[in-house]
C-alpha cells in the first residue's frame, strides 16, 4: 500500500485531501515516506506534523532526504482549530510558487465532546479554506486508539481516505456546508436564568464594552484574554444590531470552566454555515467573525424561526 497512486484523477491547482487510517508507524512509513519523496522529486514544499512516534519513524525511514522536509509537532500545531487555518495558510502562502505537500495528524486526544465537533469541522473547512490551493495532504487518524466517532469524521471530512485499500472516494464524504450545518443542528441548551444580560444597541457600544469587560473580569479573565473576548463580543454584538432586528441582546454566565458571551436576537443576521471560518482574502476586512474565530475557544451559531444565536465561549 502506498500514498502515491489513485483512481481519482488529479487537477494540479485543486487541493487533495485524503484520511489515513493507519493501523501502526509501519503502515505511517509505507504510506508516508513515498508521498514525502514524490513531494520532494516534484520540488514541493514538504512538512509533517504529526506524534513524535510517527516523525521519528518517517525521519528515519527517510534518511538523507529527512533534511529536506519539514517536521513539527503536533500537540503544539493544533491547539486551535482556527488558529490553525491561519498557521497553514499562511504556510500555503509563504510557500507560492511552490506547491505545499503535508503529512499531518491532529491531534484528539483529551477533547471535551465540544472541542472534538470543533476539530471535526475544522477537517471539513480546509477541503473549502484550501481548495484552489494545490495542496497535497494526507491526514492521519490511529484507527487502534482512536473511538468510532472520530474515525466516522475521517470519512466525512475527507473526499478520498487511505485505509489498506490506497487511495479512493469516500462514499461517506460530504461537502463542507452541509457538514457544518449538521454539527450546528443540536439545539442550543438556553441560557441559565441566573445569566446576566443587557440589551444591544449601536448607539451606546461603549456601555455594552464596558458591562463586558466588568463581568469578565469579575470571572477571572485578564490581560490579553479579557481584551480579546469583549473585542469578540462588540464585534458580534455589532452585527446583530446592525444587520438582525431588535430586540438584540448580550448575555453572560459561567459553564464548565468557560466564560459564555451569548449575542442573541430575532431574524436571521448570518450569510452560512461557513461564515467567518475561510482566511478573509486581501481584499475583505481583516476582522470580521474570522477574527471573532481566532480570538475565541468556540464559536457556536445557530440561526431558526425564533431568531439567531452566536454563543462564545473563553476558557478561564
Amino acid at each position: 500500500m502506498t500514498g502515491q497512486s489513485s483512481g481519482v484523477a488529479e487537477d494540479r491547482g485543486s487541493m487533495v485531501h485524503r484520511g489515513f487510517l493507519y493501523q501502526d508507524e509501519e503502515e505511517v512509513v509505507s504510506v508516508g515516506v513515498p508521498f514525502l519523496r514524490a513531494g520532494l522529486e516534484a520540488d514541493d514544499a514538504v512538512a509533517v506534523v504529526a506524534s513524535k512516534a510517527n516523525i521519528t519513524a518517517l525521519r528515519d525511514a527517510l534518511g538523507q532526504d529527512a533534511s529536506s522536509v519539514q517536521f513539527e509537532d503536533a500537540l503544539s500545531w493544533y491547539q486551535h482549530p482556527v488558529r490553525t487555518i491561519a498557521a497553514y495558510d499562511a504556510y500555503v502562502k509563504a510557500q507560492k510558487p511552490r506547491r505545499a505537500r503535508l503529512v499531518a495528524e491532529p491531534v484528539w486526544q483529551g477533547r471535551t465532546p465540544l472541542e472534538v465537533v470543533e476539530w471535526a469541522r475544522y477537517e471539513s473547512i480546509v477541503n473549502a479554506a484550501f481548495s484552489d490551493s494545490g495542496a497535497r495532504v494526507i491526514c492521519c487518524y490511529d484507527r487502534e486508539t482512536l473511538p468510532n466517532e472520530i474515525l466516522d469524521y475521517a470519512r466525512r471530512t475527507h473526499p478520498e481516505m487511505i485505509d489498506g485499500e490506497g487511495p479512493r472516494r469516500s462514499p461517506q464524504y460530504t461537502d463542507p456546508g452541509p457538514f457544518i450545518a449538521t454539527c450546528d443542528r443540536r439545539p442550543l441548551p438556553r441560557a441559565p436564568r441566573l445569566a446576566e444580560m443587557m440589551s444591544i444597541d449601536t448607539a451606546d457600544m461603549d456601555a455594552l464594552r464596558a458591562f463586558a469587560t466588568e463581568r469578565a473580569d469579575r470571572h477571572g479573565l485578564a490581560g490579553d484574554a479579557l481584551r480579546d473576548m469583549v473585542a469578540a463580543v462588540v464585534e458580534v454584538a455589532t452585527t446583530a444590531a446592525r444587520h438582525g432586528r431588535a430586540p438584540a441582546a448580550l448575555r453572560m454566565w459561567t459553564d464548565n470552566g468557560d466564560l459564555v458571551s451569548e449575542i442573541s436576537g430575532p431574524g436571521h443576521w448570518y450569510p452560512d454555515a461557513l461564515w467567518g471560518f475561510a482566511p478573509p482574502a486581501d481584499s475583505e476586512p481583516a476582522f470580521g467573525l474570522w477574527g471573532v474565530r481566532m480570538l475565541c475557544d468556540v464559536v457556536q451559531m445557530q440561526a431558526d424561526t425564533d431568531g439567531t444565536v452566536i454563543r462564545l465561549r473563553t476558557r478561564i
